[in-house]
Formats: C-alpha cells, structure tokens, sequence
C-alpha cells in the first residue's frame, strides 16, 4: 500500500521495533560501563534508570505524536503539525543535525576498529576509499526500498541483539560476586552528568520514525514498537553493566575497552567477538541511520524547503532515491574528514532540546483530539520536559551558543528559500 506521498507502507511493528534497538544500540554501550564507573563507581547502575525513566517519558511523547502522524518527517512532521511550518523546519534541523554528525562519528569510528586488524586503514586514501565503500554499499540498500533497508536495520538489530546477549552469557562465568555491590550515589550532580550520557546512548527512538510515511498503522504501530524497543534496550544496558562490574570489580572504571576486557579470559578469541559485535553494531546503525535521515531530506523537499528533485521517489523501489545518495555523500564526507567531532556537543544538546519541541507538540496534538481512541491524557507528553531540562543543566554555554548559530544559520536558510520558491501544500 502506498502513502499519500507515493511512498510504500511497508514498516510494522517488528520491523519499527528492530529498527529502534538497531539505531539506539550503537558503540556507546561498547565504553558506556567504564564511563559510568568511572563517574559513579558502583552506583553506575542508577544512571541507567534516571535515564531510562526519562526516555519512556519522551517514548510516551513520540509515540501520541507518531501515532496521529503519517508523513514523512518524524519531529519535524510532529512540531510542523503542532506550531507551523517555522518550527516544524527548526525542529527537522535539529534532527537531521544531530543525527548526521553521529553517522559520520559512527563511520569514522567503524573504520578505526577495522584499522586494529588491517593496520593500512590508518593511512588517508585507504581510509576514504573504506569509507566511500561502506557508505555506498549501505546508500544501495535503501535506494532499494523501505523493505531493503528496513530488512538490513532488523537484521542488524537482531545480530547486535544476539551477540550482546551472547558477551553476557560467556562472560557471566568470570562475574565475582563480590564486585556486585550497588550503592547510591553520593550527590546529585555526579549523577546528572552520568544520566546526561544514558540520554544520550539510549536516544535515538526518532531516526526510525522519520519514515512515518512508511509506517503501516501508525496508531497501532508506532506506540507498540516504541514500548517494546525502549524495555529491550533498558533492560539489555543494564545487565551488560552489571556484568562487566562483576567481572572487573574496580578495574572497570580504568578500562579503555570494558566488554572485551571481561572477556579476556577467553583469550583472542573474546576480543575478537567483541570487535565482530561492535561492527555489526556500527554498520546496522549507520544503515538505520541513513533510511531515517534521508527521509527528513525528502520531507523537507516535499515542502519546498529543499530542492524539489530531493522529493524525488524511485519509480520501482518508492525509496527516496536522491535524498538517500546525497545524506550518504554528507555522512560519508564527515567520516572521512573528521573535523564532525567539533559538533558533538552540538549534536547532544540538539538532541535534547528536539525531544523537548516533540513533547510539547505531542501535548498539543493530544489536546485537539482529546477523545482520540487509546489516546493518553495531554499532560503525559509534558511529564518528560523536567528530566530533559535537567540533562541542559549540566551542559555548557558553548554549546548552546554552537546549536544557537546552527539554527540561525536555518532559518536564514529558510528564509531565502521560502522566498525564491514559496512552499506549496501536500
């Protein structure tokens, strides 16, 4: 079945589902307990749960809003539903911002780990040859279909599923007991800088669902799978803490790679799993990621903010064919020169500040549809804010100052391409 922009509606629940813990399961939780350790020692656990408590609240947010929604565009359909097309734009910025630096990280950082085994990746030309091949080789999927690259985003979601479920079944012979204390932590402010790196490792919910065009039932859909992705993530994260804590005790926090060092009783061949694990991690993220993205591209064209020729849909596959090559060719332009990492911050707060717009927008669409069946009251979207509000607290003034001049330099650009050729409604 097609959508009302020529696109297949292919996505279900499953499929969403897989493609959120695809997404959302990326290098971070290959460092993740050591940092924690590190900030909290062996209270790192509650980390976890502050911030999953706040992420099933901006769940609850992104599913009233992606239920109601079926357009293209995730955030940005939601805030553009909710406020206007301004705000709407600013709010697919802030995604396609956030979420195109982390791809070019993802792919940089892909090519490094493959560099530990073919030591010639470390010199430029390999390097950008490596990854222009993968960017490609993954820009071909989607170009293929919704179905393609939803099939590649499960497929890697279930692999990286597994083998993570597999590091806690091999290394839970090496747990000591003694190293399973969990205490409390000490004051609030260490706690709010560690639950500042959960938000961040559990994000990631909202690249899926830019392909709401392609969700099938989005009322049904989205919120199921959203529910069923966050639990899995949550309840995953925190047993690979607890292991890794009960492996290495109080060398966890000195650990550079935490899950292969709890592995290390297994000699090379554990190493070796993990490195297998992470990269299956990193190629299905950046697939997912590129099937997302591409689709705030496509909506931003299909409103005239863009170049028409990015709402151009495949004739064959129905894939957003032109917008899928031309974010692969940025993201892969990132990885190769590396200066993204200058973004980072930029890309956290964008983050945040992007969950915050979609919670309000989602108050806003529940409360003009108050008897909407299954609908939750309008006040459950908000519920979220306070949490998100306290992960700003603890960043800093130059990185609101770099996502400030990143959203005045969009709105010029709106500005300009508004005037030269005004929007025409879909």
């Amino acid at each position: 079945m097609k959508s009302e922009e020529g696109l297949l509606r292919a996505i279900g629940p499953v499929g969403l589902a897989l493609s959120v813990v695809n997404v959302t399961v990326g290098g971070s939780i290959f460092v993740l307990p050591a940092v924690l350790a590190r900030d909290l020692g062996t209270a790192a656990p509650t980390a976890y749960l502050s911030g999953a408590a706040v992420m099933a609240l901006v769940a609850l947010a992104f599913a009233e809003a992606g239920r109601r929604t079926t357009v293209s565009g995730g955030p940005y359909a939601y805030v553009e539903r909710a406020f206007g097309q301004f705000p709407g734009y600013l709010a697919g910025l802030l995604t396609w911002l956030a979420t195109i630096v982390a791809c070019g990280a993802v792919g940089a950082a892909l090519v490094d780990s493959l560099a530990t085994m073919v030591p010639t990746l470390h010199h430029p030309v390999p390097r950008a040859v490596t990854v222009a091949v993968i960017f490609g080789v993954l820009a071909l999927v989607n170009v293929r279909g919704v179905r393609a690259g939803t099939a590649l985003a499960s497929a890697a979601g279930v692999a990286k599923f597994i083998g993570l479920v597999l590091f806690v079944l091999l290394a839970a012979r090496f747990v000591q007991p003694g190293h399973l204390a969990w205490t409390v932590p000490a004051g609030g402010s260490d706690l709010g800088r560690a639950t500042v790196l959960v938000i961040f490792a559990l994000a990631g919910m909202e690249i899926p669902l830019c392909a709401g065009g392609e969700i099938r039932d989005p009322a049904r859909t989205v919120p199921r799978a959203l529910a069923a992705a966050t639990l899995l993530v949550v309840l995953l994260y925190v047993t690979i803490q607890l292991i890794a804590q009960g492996v290495l005790g109080p060398a966890l926090a000195g650990s550079s790679a935490p899950l292969a060092d709890a592995l290390a009783g297994l000699g090379p061949a554990g190493r070796g799993l993990i490195l297998a694990i992470g990269a299956i991690s990193m190629v299905g993220f950046l697939g997912g990621d590129i099937l997302g993205q591409s689709r705030v591209l496509f909506a931003f064209a299909r409103d005239g903010l863009l170049p028409r020729r990015l709402a151009a849909v495949h004739p064959t596959t129905r894939a957003p064919h032109v917008a899928v090559v031309v974010n692969a060719v940025v993201a892969a332009a990132l990885a190769m020169s590396g200066s993204f990492t200058l973004l980072a911050p930029v890309a956290s707060i964008a983050i945040v500040l992007l969950y915050i717009a979609t919670c309000v927008a989602a108050w806003v669409v529940t409360r003009r549809e108050p008897r909407r069946a299954g609908a939750l009251p309008g006040a459950t979207a908000l519920l979220a804010i306070p949490g998100l509000t306290w992960v700003l607290v603890h960043s800093t003034s130059q990185e609101f100052f770099a996502v400030v001049v990143a959203l005045a330099a969009g709105a010029v650009l709106y500005a300009v391409t508004t005037r030269l050729a005004p929007a025409v409604p879909v």
